[in-house]
Order: structure tokens, then sequence, then C-alpha cells
């Protein structure tokens, strides 16, 4: 038989695992304290760092030789490309050696030149005297009267001319249409005709007589010859008629070189410049192909312009129209549209459209239509009325 030990050993083992677990309890709790504190601490810890500062950057694309990129310091200010010249227009008393640096392309070379004394603190420009400008920066240093004729030359019209001859004079005294015209007495001799008898038409306070023309007798035509009989009394078959071949159409007699040519109606603007070369007023203009082709087709669509505002001249009224117009390499109009339009009626814009679309435009050259690369011509025009 056993005996037990001392109540006071199995106590003190239950005491110490009950205080080893209390102490691990404890110190888990103290870690995950500290953690937390130590994490709050960092989280809300304010970072000193340097000031901040904005910058604005422009992207430009810049094509480096050799693949290099350029930083934002050695990068060059980017220049934008330089404006295709504009057209302008040139007459033949113009015509100079090519300038150095045209501003303009044209169907000559011309130079800028002043008809007036310079001002020094004006543009690059020439001086000259004319009308004011009907637009900003309007710029036109020709001069000439409007005249119909052929486009191929611009050659005054003579007094042999067929547009001389078909002229009419008016009369110095307006005619009454009352009275009727008396052909004057020829001098050959011959007795004039009898007056035809005056025939009372109307009786009243106030007679009105009235000549009545004798209307000749009406002569007898011949009448046809009955066709053949043959001998058993049958009428012999009518030949069939032949038919009649077609006549071609006679081709134009060409011009001669005497016939009026084409010439727009331009007057020159005031300008103020300080072109220091005096003489004949002109622009800095380059011939070129491109601007011959323009003066081309500007001459076709004034032509036809012109007339048509003669034709309509009683629906003008004053105003500016600016109109878009694509062309294609034939010639054909691709397009035409409005862009800026300015106390015009419908009248007048559709006949200076139908202007556009009826003229006889030429077609591309063909160097020309190699520096298109099949593109279309885009042409801008503004028709004053």
């Amino acid at each position: 038989m056993n005996a037990a030990g001392p109540p006071f050993q199995s106590q003190a083992k239950l005491w110490l695992t009950a205080f080893v677990v209390s102490a691990l309890i404890n110190a888990l709790l103290i870690l995950a304290i500290g953690f937390w504190v130590v994490a709050n601490l960092v989280i809300h810890t304010p970072r000193h760092e340097a000031a901040s500062f904005e910058s604005v950057a422009l992207i430009v694309p810049q094509v480096v030789a050799g693949g290099a990129i350029v930083g934002e310091e050695e990068a060059a200010p980017a220049v934008p490309p330089p404006a295709e010249p504009s057209f302008a227009r040139t007459s033949p008393d113009q015509v100079e050696e090519k300038p150095d640096s045209p501003d303009f392309i044209g169907e000559r070379n011309t130079r800028a030149t002043s008809d007036a004394a310079p001002l020094a603190e004006a543009p690059d420009l020439p001086r000259q005297k004319g009308r004011e400008p009907r637009w900003e920066d309007e710029i036109e240093t020709t001069e000439s009267d409007y005249q119909d004729g052929d486009l191929a030359h611009n050659q005054s019209a003579t007094p042999d001319s067929p547009a001389m001859q078909q002229s009419v004079v008016p009369p110095a005294e307006p005619l009454d249409p009352a009275d009727p015209v008396q052909p004057p007495a020829s001098d050959t001799g011959v007795p004039p005709l009898p007056e035809p008898p005056l025939e009372r038409l109307a009786e009243g306070p106030v007679p009105v007589d009235r000549r009545v023309k004798e209307s000749p007798e009406p002569e007898e035509l011949p009448k046809p010859a009955p066709p053949e009989r043959s001998e058993e009394g049958k009428e012999e078959p009518e030949e069939p008629e032949k038919p009649v071949e077609p006549t071609q159409p006679a081709t134009p007699a060409p011009e001669s070189p005497s016939s009026p040519g084409f010439r727009g109606n331009q007057k020159k603007t005031r300008l103020e410049g300080s072109i220091s070369r005096l003489g004949r007023s002109a622009l800095d203009v380059e011939d070129s192909l491109l601007g011959r082709y323009h003066a081309a087709v500007s001459r076709a669509v004034e032509k036809e312009w012109q007339r048509n505002c003669v034709r309509n001249r009683d629906y003008i009224t004053p105003g500016q129209l600016t109109m878009r117009v694509m062309l294609e390499a034939s010639g054909k109009v691709r397009s035409v549209g409005f862009m800026e339009e300015l106390g015009v009626g419908n009248i007048p814009k559709g006949f200076t459209l139908n202007s556009i679309r009826d003229a006889e435009i030429p077609a591309m050259p063909g160097e020309l239509k190699k520096q298109l690369d099949g593109e279309p011509l885009e042409l801008i025009y503004r028709f004053n009325f």
C-alpha cells in the first residue's frame, strides 16, 4: 500500500503551470500592443520632403540624326514650317528677273517695286496709290478693264475685228415710236413708189386714219403634172427617193491673231510699304508651274462670271462671296463650297456657282500632277459685286 504525497506538492505543479501559461499570454499581448504602437507611429509621423514645383512641358516630335534623343535643355525651339506662297496676278509690263526670295507665285517673274516714295516704318511691301482694299490684306498691283474674248491672249480689240463690226451704235436722238421711220430718198433717179391709200377706220369726233399696205396678189404655183399612165391604164410606180447624205458640220475657223483677247476687271489697291526700289509697282513673284495654272483657271472662271453678271445685271446687289474650289487633275470641279457671304442674294450666288462649274478649265500639266501626287488642288476665290 502506497502512501499519498503531501497535498501541497500537487498544488504547486498546478500553480506553476498556470503561471507559465499566464506569462506566455501576457508576453503575446505585450508584443501585439508594441507592434500596434510602432505601426501608428510610423504611419502618422510627417515626412520632411523637398518643396514640390509645377512644370509644363511641350511635347514636340523631333527627328534627330542617328536616333539620339535630344533633351529639353539641348532642344532648339520648334520653328513652324514656312507657309506656301500665295498667288499674285501680274502683267507683262512688270516682268523682271527672278527675285531672290519670292513671296508669291504667278505666271511671270517680277520684283517688288514702289511707284511712290516709300515709308521707313511701313511693312516690307511696295507703296502705291489706288482704291481702298475691299477686304483685309487685299493686294492688287495690276490694272485692266474688262474685255470679253479669247483666253489665249489679252490683245485689245481692233476696229476691223468681228467684235467691233457687230457693235451697234446708238442713235444720236431717240426716235418717237409714234412717227414712222421714213427711208432716205435714193440718188439713183428711180421715182419713189406711190404711197398706199388711206382707209378710214373709225368715225367720231377725232377720226383716225392709218395706212394700209397693199397685199400683193399671190402668184399661183404651177400644179404638179399628173403621173404618166401605162397603156393598160395603170399608174407607173414612183421611183424611191434617194437618201440624203448627212452633211458634216463645218469646222470653226481658227481665230485670227487680231481677234480680241480676254481681260479681267481689276484696279490697283492702295499700299503703304517701305520698298525703296522705284518704278512700275509690283511684288516679288516667281514664275512657277502652279502659278501659271492658277492664272489660267482664274481667267476661265472670271470670263464665265463676267458674262453671267451681264446677263443678270438686274439682280446684282453690292456684296462679296468667298468660295473654296477643289479641282481634279483633269480640270473637273470636284466640289464647291461657300466660305463667307456678305450681302449677296440667291440669284448672284446661283450664277456664281454655275460660273465655276461651267468654266472652260484646262487639265493640269503632267508635271503639276506629279507635284500634287494625285491630290486635288484647292483654290479660294473672292467675288465682289
